[in-house]
């Protein structure tokens, strides 16, 4: 049964950014540029106009006629998501939200409370406009630049969030297995008689000329054009957001440039914009009167202020104090509380005036500021990479407005895909928190990550028993469970388990995280094998306890969702068991023969048919631990280069003209461009949640190919009736139609679309769509894993698909099964082992690919 489903008109990348810089149109760039210096425009000449868009009238009240729009009216949702909180922020608020509060956000949600903080309250006469009236110099303009589009989609914005102050748009609960069980989601406000005596105006808006603010400016009101996401809000947070697009053009360019700053306290004589203003300190007045920033350092405590002095600042407080020059030495001082003398002011007094007269004015960003713009942006783009911070968010707009990227031209579905302001709290929390750890591996701030990770194992613990509940015999796909809570904490549980492993004394963490991870049932079936796995790796390696490792093996062989990948690593983990002479009982080591004896076959199969061995000289190693190699040209000349670029050089000897260096970017960048249609123009609820994707989410999920059989099938139909030559011209020309777009075709392995052609009619037919078919039925799978290099000749067809090894390196479990299946598709397959002549070959190491834990 097809099910079909509302959607809402949306803007292309292109006319969503006409407002920022003009026709600026995105030339095709097939090699990622570099990014261009940041050029701050020239205000354009000011002039006063009065605009006041009128909508037609669906719900009246006392006041003023308002204007309703329903969900088939209104603009293109663009989503962001900003994830730049510090860990001591994340840490405090983590603390004080108990998870005995959870509850599931599928079928039901209970409203957060109100927030009580103070904020701009907007009213019917305005005191803004009062001013602007008195202040002929301080009058609005509209950039000449700016068409209607930003105007009526501001207008629409203020409309909702009147409708949402008045109560016709409540805090949602919102039944998404019944959303998506239908497929169809229709949401208009209710129609109230209300005598509400404030209103949002829409003449006191001030659209930015900075082009940094207007990126902001832009993803607040394309937000909030969207009826739904006010009842994300409560009131005291409307009139905060209200507030933003009410700040002179000189706060709103200084709000966007210190939200992209790190969350601490800041001194102001050290902050300097010249674009905005030489004089800072009114504009920081301005944002704090707001209630945007806070400046009163009365309750910092003076160990944090003290970290805001520089070195000679820290010497002479020392000198004065007569005390070691030394931070924390003089953090400790300032920790005396008792007076030398009665009557006197103690050490910590005279310390704290000292510091603040040093210090000047500071200020630091409102933690709620920060948390109701983190809403904003992850309703934006709610499919953000959890890696990525909000600097990174505007570093993206600013490079499509550049026409350094653009992104593929898609419809968004209506469906929502968060039932709850408490949902999309809990969301968001533990999305920050999967920063934050992301970010402390990196750092290797290990006790950090352990942290964390001992944090989501207790937020795991109720969330998963809800969750588990509410998931039984549910519909909602599985592409939209990846935006509930507890698949992100799982995540970043998932994250720390190495961490655990690093010592003898978490060790016993690391197990028990993995069991927790094993034994629910809510997200990550997939995963499970690969859990399974690295629990066997433990009790083999760490605890020396072979019989654990049998039987926890003969377990998960007969796991149901175990991948191809998975089964082949178990039976590698037999093989050395079975090889052990001691540490393992003979009725242990029969159990392990018996299933070896059992998958004999497969096994056999993966071992390489070809294989050569080159050498070359090694010359160290480079910064990111790879092996450096001398390479000699044909010209007698000699460059360095990676051990990859070793066997190009050797097999372009061979008669190999071409060749290109691609692992998994080449069978991603044939199935995109052979499948592109079935990726970018089909509409599946919830697939599309952002403007700003690559991919429809369902491929990262086993839908994809269900949810698209009978286009899939019938292109696969087509395409096997066509000739080499034919399927490849076929390649060439939608390669060339869509390498402007950014997705997930990676264009740049390639110098022009001729060699992705040639490729192709080496390979024929069947090599071509063989390789796409796997990358269809399981993408996440087989995006690593495929050989290094491709070699050919464009005159003789002639090529070969090569997976190259250095020393000490062998053959992954994907590695193996990629080289395996293109043998039975009759490609011409070969493993290059590379030695050095400077070192005697010794016993290579298996090389995880990136997917493994």
């Amino acid at each position: 049964m097809k099910i079909y489903f509302n959607t809402m008109r949306q803007t292309t990348m292109d006319q969503f950014y006409n407002v920022v810089g003009g026709s600026n149109k995105s030339e095709r760039i097939k090699n990622k540029k570099k990014k261009s210096p940041i050029i701050m425009r020239t205000p354009v000449k000011k002039t006063r106009r009065d605009f006041l868009h009128k909508s037609p009238n669906l719900c009246k009240t006392n006041k003023k006629e308002i204007d309703v729009i329903t969900l088939d009216d209104k603009l293109p949702s663009i989503e962001t998501n900003t994830h730049n909180s510090p860990t001591k922020i994340v840490e405090n608020r983590i603390v004080t939200s108990p998870i005995i509060k959870y509850a599931s956000p599928i079928r039901s949600a209970q409203p957060t409370p109100l927030s009580s903080d103070g904020q701009f309250t907007p009213k019917t006469s305005s005191p803004i406009k009062a001013a602007l009236n008195r202040s002929p110099s301080t009058k609005r303009v509209r950039r000449k630049l700016i068409k209607n589009t930003i105007e009526d989609l501001t207008s629409k914005a203020i409309n909702y969030l009147n409708l949402a102050k008045e109560g016709a748009i409540a805090n949602n609960d919102i039944d998404l297995e019944k959303v998506y069980s239908i497929g169809k989601f229709n949401y208009q406000p209710k129609c109230i008689d209300t005598t509400i005596t404030t209103k949002y105006e829409f003449d006191d808006v001030v659209i930015p000329e900075d082009m940094y603010s207007l990126h902001l400016f832009k993803a607040i009101v394309t937000v909030f054009s969207n009826p739904i996401n006010c009842g994300y809000f409560d009131n005291t947070e409307l009139d905060m957001i209200f507030s933003f697009l009410t700040l002179s053009r000189h706060a709103q360019a200084l709000l966007i440039r210190m939200l992209k700053r790190q969350y601490k306290w800041h001194r102001i004589n050290h902050i300097e914009y010249n674009e905005i203003s030489n004089n800072l300190k009114p504009v920081f007045d301005e944002l704090v009167s707001r209630s945007i920033f806070k400046a009163d350092k009365d309750k910092e405590d003076t160990a944090v202020l003290i970290n805001l002095l520089q070195a000679p600042e820290v010497h002479k407080l020392c000198r004065d104090f007569k005390i070691e020059k030394n931070k924390s030495k003089l953090v400790e001082f300032g920790c005396k509380t008792k007076p030398l003398f009665p009557g006197t002011a103690s050490p910590r007094d005279k310390l704290r005036t000292s510091v603040n007269n040093c210090l000047g004015d500071c200020v630091i960003l409102n933690i709620k500021v920060k948390e109701v713009i983190d809403r904003i942006i992850t309703l934006l783009i709610p499919n953000q990479d959890p890696d990525e911070t909000l600097s990174d968010t505007f570093l993206t707009f600013l490079r499509i407005e550049k026409g350094e990227i653009k992104f593929p031209k898609i419809t968004i579905n209506d469906c929502p895909i968060f039932a709850s302001k408490k949902h999309l709290l809990d969301y968001i929390e533990a999305k920050n928190v999967l920063h934050n750890i992301l970010r402390a591996i990196q750092n290797k701030q290990w006790e950090n990550a352990q942290r964390l990770g001992t944090l989501a194992a207790q937020r795991l613990q109720l969330i998963l028993e809800i969750e588990s509940i509410s998931l039984q015999d549910s519909s909602l796909p599985y592409h939209i469970r990846r935006f509930m809570p507890g698949y992100m904490w799982l995540k970043v549980l998932s994250k720390s388990i190495n961490v655990f492993k690093k010592t003898k004394e978490t060790l016993p963490l690391a197990i028990d995280y993995l069991q927790i991870l094993i034994n629910q049932n809510c997200h990550m079936k997939y995963r499970k094998g690969q859990w399974y796995i690295e629990l066997i790796k433990i009790h083999m390696y760490h605890q020396k306890n072979l019989e654990a490792s049998v039987a926890l093996i003969s377990k998960t062989i007969k796991y149901e969702n175990l991948t191809e990948v998975d089964r082949l690593d178990l039976l590698e983990r037999a093989e050395i068991i079975v090889k052990r002479k001691t540490g393992i009982s003979k009725n242990s080591q029969a159990l392990v023969k018996h299933m070896l004896d059992s998958h004999v076959i497969s096994r056999t199969q993966l071992i390489p048919e070809n294989s050569i061995t080159i050498q070359g000289t090694i010359c160290g190693n480079t910064p990111q631990g790879k092996s450096s190699w001398c390479i000699s040209t044909d010209a007698d000349e000699k460059m360095y280069g990676s051990v990859e670029t070793l066997a190009l050089y050797s097999y372009k000897s061979k008669g190999y003209i071409k060749g290109v260096h691609c692992e998994g970017a080449f069978p991603i960048t044939l199935f995109a461009v052979m499948f592109w249609d079935e990726l970018y123009n089909i509409n599946i609820p919830g697939a599309w949640v952002s403007l700003y994707q690559n991919a429809p989410l369902d491929l990262y999920s086993s839908e994809f190919y269900e949810n698209r059989k009978e286009q899939i099938d019938k292109k696969l139909q087509n395409l096997q009736k066509f000739d080499s030559e034919k399927l490849s011209k076929y390649l060439k020309d939608k390669f060339e139609l869509y390498c402007e777009y950014q997705s997930i075709s990676q264009d740049n392995i390639f110098n022009d679309s001729d060699c992705i052609q040639q490729i192709a009619r080496c390979l024929g037919v069947e090599g071509v769509i063989g390789i796409c078919k796997r990358l269809i039925y399981n993408f996440p799978l087989w995006t690593a894993g495929f050989p290094d290099l491709i070699v050919w000749n464009a005159q003789t067809n002639k090529y070969k698909i090569v997976e190259v090894k250095g020393p000490n390196d062998s053959l992954s479990t994907k590695q193996k099964l990629w080289l395996d299946y293109l043998n039975r598709l009759g490609l011409n397959t070969e493993v290059c082992y590379c030695e050095s002549h400077t070192s005697h070959p010794r016993g290579r190491k298996r090389k995880h690919d990136k997917s493994e834990l």
